[in-house]
């Protein structure tokens, strides 16, 4: 099998500035952070400084994972950057980002739906076409009303989330995996990923 022709994408949006750090807006990238320690994979920045990345080769895909290191709005410039000297047209793309029209806790993989009025998701689609991609949408839940949605997203969860987010991220790491052996079935583990434990 040639690994060139079977490569993988996997991009986790976020705000990488220290203030932002275990936002919701983040989750994304934390989520390919674990999955990288998981896999004993270490992250090096790019020559030109706009996105960290990491490679190995697991369950049979050549898995490549980009971390931009601009702002969420801005997340495109990084995809940018890293297909000047990749080939698009054999990369399988993933894109790892938080969704606040999921409820907390729920995942769900799609190919081709619409920005839902995420701006790392509106910049991605500047540089790929949304019906070429997949994308992990993680739940973060609605914010509370007369919480502007932009400043809930760029909030820490709440102490009485936070062991659930725990599980979150291992359950879409497993998840992850699961979608470079069989994307159908990541699909599925995705849409059934529930809050077991709601007291």
């Amino acid at each position: 099998m040639n690994l060139e022709s079977n490569k993988t994408l996997f991009v986790g949006l976020w705000n990488p500035q220290d203030k932002y750090s275990k936002t919701r807006h983040n989750i994304g990238a934390d989520i390919l952070i674990r999955f990288c320690k998981k896999n004993n994979l270490e992250f090096k920045l790019d020559k030109n400084s706009i996105y960290n990345f990491s490679s190995a080769e697991i369950n049979g895909s050549n898995v490549e994972i980009i971390l931009p290191m601009v702002s969420m709005n801005n997340s495109g410039d990084a995809l940018k950057s890293y297909f000047k000297h990749n080939n698009k047209e054999s990369t399988e793309v993933l894109v790892v980002h938080d969704d606040i029209d999921l409820a907390f806790g729920r995942l769900r993989i799609k190919k081709g739906s619409s920005d839902g009025g995420h701006n790392g998701i509106k910049s991605t689609n500047g540089v790929l076409n949304p019906g070429d991609y997949y994308k992990l949408k993680v739940g973060v839940g609605r914010p509370p009303q007369g919480i502007d949605p932009a400043d809930f997203v760029l909030s820490k969860f709440y102490n009485e989330e936070r062991e659930e987010v725990e599980f979150l991220i291992e359950d879409s790491v497993d998840i992850l995996n699961t979608f470079l052996k069989d994307k159908e079935l990541a699909i599925k583990e995705a849409s059934e990923r529930r809050i077991i434990d709601v007291i």
